[in-house]
């Protein structure tokens, strides 16, 4: 199969790949969902669509949206209207051809349409009635300005006179408002010109304070201009942004003269506690052949210091991109940027669509998730899942962790445990104070791998508060009390096994343990191997000590009270204790199920907790849980007969097939999976659940059954009815950092500790030859495996550099022999590593 082209169920070509980058051409608009794609710079970000710009936020995931679609709205709120008497169709129409306000054939579609995503910008191109018609939108690398470039062309051979009306909608405004306010009440808009059209917007504060004051500004061009409008109620008129009176019949209410200067406000140009808008039109004069260039630039520049407009020069920044060699030269920049980004890790495996993914579009994605924080344009992060996604970001930026790292730890409480979420305000912002009690094992992880990475053990010796208290101690002692609160007596169970609290990474289960008895079997395997994180941390850090012997006593007592308890008969691990004295996710649920849960098993394995004589007892529920998308998370699904003391699951509250109840939930059922394979040393069936877990392979996830774009990693595949393994969720998953550690960590086994790099690859037995290139501590490395005898795992032989490296070490986690090679062994320029196996 061809999964670089796209075709729809009736042969229609949908889409196809760029060769050479994480680029996709799209050739219609009758996809059969939205194709999302973003643009971030960490200033700001804009998501995009076949229909336009969907969203763009300043600052993500906590700053404001400059414009937004709303629920169910299918088209852009930031759009240019074309019309002309001399088209043979007078009706207007948009730049990205739809909204069409005929509406009498809701699938036209016009000629030689294309819409091609690339890493640094956004076109949209078609032809219709003689009308050549192309829009770019463009994020630079810094700063928050989003550029829009409309090209028309007449393609007739006479003149053409032709009105243009941009209009954009502005939003201003975080996120999400209390339910009792409404975005407008707390905009000041107008229009006036300094160089150019000016339109801007303050968000003011309704709690007066100047430090939420924001100002968003949209410069426009002035040439042809004919009229304006501020007022979105006014320009929509008896219509909608879809079929705006004011288009239709072509009078704006405002002229463009006298024109104001930024910041003053009249009674002729300017608008508050209504709904604005920045709409404009334009009328320009074509010849046969002739083009006009019509630019506009949002941006947000600083507000005063007291919470006042910007500065003017500041205002005028933006002004570059209407300069066509400035402007060239930033998307040249932001080209060369992403195209680093992509060859920062490669891989080459003979598997041209696998490599080209893995080399291309995942690293993007990194990207984009760490920006987007799982997609909630919230004040918050998920304190799990940025540990998660910046725990993978480590192997392309590590300095990006330090930052993040010590935002979480700063929102610590000083028992040790960790909001569900917390605010990108920092300590003294509003946080997600539920009761879940995984988040810290997976910041012990991420700080451990941190460390791994980047060498930078100073960063222990950083001090930071705590979420409850302005006392301060050492980043080590926050750890050391995320560390205890999981051995602390009072938060272990009558199994011995870690209480679930509200929940842990299963969200689904939140009653299990609010009454205070019910254990998680995920934590606690979790726990034990944050348990040796820790001691190597300690060991590293100052030698023995005796807190490394507890924590290492610690760890196997909870080994065998989860091998005790927690293993049944039937051989796999019960997922939780529930508040009522019963296991769930058992060979016995109370409902009279067998209902094995994938990661309860996958962290048995991952942990070390399995002796290797069980291992192949713990696989078997592989063939339980799969299905024709991929891995279940758990089968069978839960709610046709009520369970006490769980919560949504199992209460009939979350459907069959919906989410997290019974489908392939990427994240956990199949990147948790991929991670206890690489464990198991079972390459083949590593390398097989990736391909369930990335979207590309139209055999496995076709894009006319999961309806979303064969480039984005997806939260889940459900199972409801209508739209059987439908996707949910582009991009917002933490499946994106579980692929990419995936990839180098456990299929190339390039794993970075703090005793050396380790390498302990596990590839799959057909695979008779390979190689990365990578960065590790700043060099870069170049490594080939060959696989003469058709092994998965444990080289016979490592060279570095054409010597021979023997020192080795047994892993704590799948006791494995492995490959330790010293960061000092390093040398500048090139490396080379080769593996025999």
């Amino acid at each position: 199969m061809n999964n670089r082209e796209i075709y729809g169920p009736s042969g229609q070509k949908w889409a196809q790949f760029r060769p050479d980058c994480a680029g996709i051409d799209l050739f219609s608009l009758n996809l059969p969902a939205p194709w999302e794609y973003i643009y971030q710079n960490h200033d700001v970000l804009l998501k995009v669509d076949q229909f336009g710009p969907v969203y763009a936020q300043a600052n993500p995931p906590g700053g404001i949206q400059l414009f937004r679609r709303e629920n169910g709205q299918k088209f852009s709120n930031w759009a240019v209207w074309l019309q002309s008497d001399e088209l043979e169709d007078r009706k207007p129409f948009t730049n990205f051809f739809r909204p069409l306000i005929d509406g009498s054939d809701p699938s036209k579609e016009p000629q030689d349409l294309k819409i091609t995503f690339l890493p640094h910008c956004a076109s949209y191109e078609y032809r219709y009635q003689d009308l050549l018609v192309k829009t770019e939108f463009f994020v630079p690398l810094h700063g928050t300005e989003i550029v829009m470039k409309l090209r028309v062309k007449n393609l007739r051979k006479k003149a053409m006179g032709l009105s243009v009306s941009p209009a954009f909608v502005p939003y201003v405004n975080p996120a999400q408002l209390a339910p009792w306010d409404k975005y407008e009440w707390y905009l000041k808009s107008g229009v006036g010109r300094e160089e150019k059209e000016l339109f801007w917007s303050q968000l003011l504060s309704s709690t007066s304070d100047p430090g939420e004051r924001r100002t968003a500004a949209l410069w426009t061009d002035s040439e042809g201009l004919c009229g304006t409008e501020i007022s979105y109620e006014k320009f929509v008129g008896c219509g909608d942004l879809s079929c705006p009176q004011s288009v239709t019949d072509g009078s704006f209410r405002m002229k463009p003269e006298p024109a104001a200067s930024f910041g003053e406000y009249r009674g002729d140009n300017a608008i508050w506690g209504y709904p604005p808008v920045y709409a404009a039109k334009y009328g320009c004069h074509l010849e046969p052949g002739g083009e006009r260039v019509f630019t506009q630039v949002i941006c947000m520049p600083q507000n005063a210091a007291d919470g006042g407009l910007p500065a003017v020069d500041d205002v005028k920044k933006p002004l570059v991109y209407f300069e066509a060699p400035a402007y060239e030269r930033k998307k040249e920049e932001a080209r060369r940027h992403f195209s680093a980004l992509c060859r920062k890790n490669t891989v080459r495996t003979g598997q041209k669509d696998w490599d080209y993914f893995i080399n291309n579009w995942l690293p993007l994605q990194m990207e984009w998730v760490a920006s987007l924080d799982r997609g909630w344009p919230t004040a918050m992060r998920g304190t799990r899942d940025c540990a998660q996604d910046y725990t993978a970001m480590l192997s392309i930026d590590d300095t990006a962790g330090r930052v993040r790292l010590l935002e979480m730890l700063s929102c610590q409480r000083s028992d040790g445990w960790f909001p569900r979420q917390f605010s990108t305000e920092g300590r003294t912002g509003r946080h997600d104070l539920r009761g879940h009690v995984d988040a810290g094992a997976f910041v012990i992880e991420f700080v451990y791998e941190y460390l791994s990475y980047s060498g930078d053990s100073g960063v222990l010796d950083a001090v930071l508060p705590w979420l409850d208290s302005d006392g301060k101690n050492t980043v080590l002692e926050h750890l050391v009390r995320a560390m205890e609160y999981y051995i602390d007596p009072e938060n272990l169970g009558e199994h011995g096994l870690c209480k679930i609290g509200e929940g842990d990474w299963l969200d689904s289960v939140n009653r299990a343990g609010v009454l205070g008895r019910g254990e998680s079997v995920m934590v606690s395997e979790q726990a034990v191997m944050c348990l040796q994180y820790m001691t190597e941390i300690l060991e590293n850090r100052s030698g023995p000590s005796a807190t490394a012997v507890v924590y290492r006593e610690k760890a196997e007592e909870m080994k065998k009270n989860l091998l005790k308890h927690a293993y049944n008969q039937d051989g796999f691990f019960n997922g939780i204790f529930t508040d009522e004295g019963k296991w769930i996710f058992s060979d016995q649920d109370p409902d009279g199920e067998k209902r094995p849960y994938g990661p309860a098993n996958w962290f048995a394995l991952i942990s070390g907790v399995v002796p290797e004589e069980m291992r192949k007892s713990v696989l078997r529920v592989m063939e339980l849980l799969k299905c024709e998308a991929g891995y279940r998370l758990y089968w069978p699904p839960m709610g046709e007969i009520p369970i006490r003391c769980v919560g949504r699951a199992a209460s009939g509250d979350a459907p069959a097939g919906f989410a997290e109840n019974g489908n392939v939930y990427n994240h956990g059922a199949q990147g948790f999976l991929a991670r206890a394979l690489a464990a198991a040393g079972n390459g083949d069936g590593l390398f097989d659940v990736l391909q369930w877990l990335l979207p590309y392979d139209q055999s496995r996830h076709p894009s006319n059954v999961v309806l979303s774009p064969p480039y984005a990693i997806v939260n889940c595949w459900q199972e409801l009815p209508v739209f059987r393994f439908r996707s949910l969720f582009s991009f917002l998953t933490g499946s994106v950092g579980m692929a990419q550690r995936a990839v180098y960590e456990w299929m190339f086994g390039i794993r970075p500790t703090l005793e050396g790099l380790v390498i302990d690859p596990c590839i799959p037995g057909w695979m008779d030859s390979a190689s990365v290139e990578f960065t590790y501590r700043g060099k870069r490395v170049k490594m080939e495996i060959r696989n003469p005898n058709a092994r998965s795992c444990t080289p016979e032989k490592v060279e570095l550099n054409g010597v021979s490296v023997f020192k080795t070490r047994k892993d704590p986690f799948h006791f494995r022999t492995v490959f330790v090679l010293g960061s000092e062994l390093f040398q500048d320029g090139e490396n080379t590593i080769r593996v025999i196996l």
